[in-house]
This record gives structure tokens, C-alpha cells and sequence, in this order.
């Protein structure tokens, strides 16, 4: 299910989904292919029940998602959403809409990822065979109106507080002795992460890592590098 994901600052938060549709987007772009390969399992269905809600509804849903990638709000209110279409009698369960949920963020993030156009995602959706012409009206409609915030690196720096990292400097220490263990004789790095703010300001964030923990953290960084350079 979508779910709330990092907020500003240095604190990690692990967020399955976010995670989740970013490596299907890392993956489909390091092979080269079009917007929407590697979609999610259940995407097939989940797109089925958009098709059948009513369009003042899934422009709605579209809305509710696009402010939920924006950061503006923490989740999609999915119960919400059911029973104004039970008001309606329009018969769908929750199961269902959370997938609609998560196939709409897919779409979105996707879209945002590649920086596409509102014509370039509808031609992506029509050659998926899956899109009825009316909800792809609405995707276009609303991509085309809110899209923007999601594709403009200055506006997105801003709703998630991002700054931007100048360097990197490190360390090596050794922790000598402590309150509760006086030999205590272990090897630690210090790294100091110099940041711009959005707001301008040059702040500095400083963390220590174990040894192992740092050499599990430059594994990482290659290996992000190493994606980012074939993406």
C-alpha cells in the first residue's frame, strides 16, 4: 500500500512501496525500455478497476495521489474514497482501490522520473492495451495540471526540504575507553556531510559509523554510482 515515505532531514525512514516502484523505474531505465515495462504485479487489474469508476472520481483518486507524491499529504485516504463511491453505488473494495492506489503512483512516478509529457504518458498508457479512452483523458487532464510540481527539480527540492550535498570528508578514530569499558580499543569513521540548504544556508551533519558499517556504506555508494551511470 502507498504509504508515507522520507521526510525532511537526515533521519532514513524505509518506506516498502516508495522503494518498491523506484527499483521497477532503476530497472526499466538501466535496460533501456519504454516507461511502463516492468510494471507491478496486479498493475493489469488494478488499472480494470480504475476503468470502471465513475471520472469526476478517479480525477479524485488522480488528485489525491499526485498531492500524496508531492508530499502534501502523508497517505491516500483510501476509506474515504470507498464510501463516497458506496454513496454512489459504485461497488469496489478496498483491496481494490489500495491497488488503483498503487498502480497511479507507479504511473506518476514514473512519468515524473522520465520528466514525460502529458501526450508523451498517454501514447505510454494506449500501447499498454489496458487504458479505457476516458480515464486516459483524466490522467492526461490531471498530469497536465499537476504533473509540473512532480517534474520541476526546483519545486520538488522545495515541498521535500532536500538540500544538496557539497562534499563528503571522513575520518578514522579510535574509540580508547568509555563509561562501562575502559579497554576498549575500537577503530570508528567520522563523516561530515556538507550540505546547502534550500534556503541557502551551508549547514554540516556529522555521523560515526563501526568499521564494518562504513565498508557496507561504500559498497553502497558503488553501487548506486555504478546504477546511476548506466541508467
Amino acid at each position: 500500500t502507498a504509504s508515507e515515505g522520507s521526510r525532511p532531514g537526515f533521519s532514513f525512514q524505509f518506506s516498502p512501496d516508495r522503494y518498491f516502484f523506484r527499483v521497477c523505474e532503476i530497472v526499466s531505465s538501466i535496460m533501456g525500455e519504454g516507461l511502463l515495462v516492468d510494471s507491478p504485479i496486479g498493475f493489469s487489474a488494478a488499472v480494470e478497476t480504475l476503468n470502471k469508476l465513475p471520472q469526476d472520481s478517479l480525477a479524485e483518486l488522480c488528485s489525491e495521489v499526485l498531492r500524496f507524491l508531492q508530499y502534501k499529504v502523508g497517505t491516500v485516504n483510501v476509506a474515504r474514497l470507498r464510501k463516497d463511491l458506496d454513496q454512489r453505488q459504485c461497488v469496489v473494495s478496498s483491496e481494490a482501490l489500495q491497488s488503483g492506489v498503487n498502480a497511479l503512483t507507479f504511473v506518476f512516478r514514473s512519468a515524473a522520473t522520465a520528466q514525460t509529457s502529458a501526450d508523451d504518458l498517454v501514447a505510454a498508457l494506449q500501447a499498454s492495451r489496458l487504458w479505457q479512452e476516458a480515464s486516459l483523458a483524466v490522467v492526461k487532464r490531471l498530469w497536465h495540471t499537476q504533473g509540473k510540481l512532480l517534474t520541476e527539480g526546483s519545486v520538488a527540492s522545495k515541498f521535500l526540504n532536500i538540500g544538496q550535498l557539497l562534499n563528503i570528508d571522513w575520518k578514522l578514530g579510535m574509540s580508547v575507553s568509555s563509561s562501562s569499558c575502559r579497554g576498549l580499543n575500537t577503530p570508528f569513521v567520522t563523516l561530515v556531510l556538507r550540505v546547502a540548504e534550500p534556503s541557502g544556508n551551508i549547514i554540516e551533519r556529522s555521523l560515526e559509523m563501526t568499521i564494518p558499517e562504513f565498508q557496507n556504506f561504500a559498497q553502497e555508494m558503488k553501487s548506486m554510482s555504478g546504477m546511476l551511470a548506466t541508467a
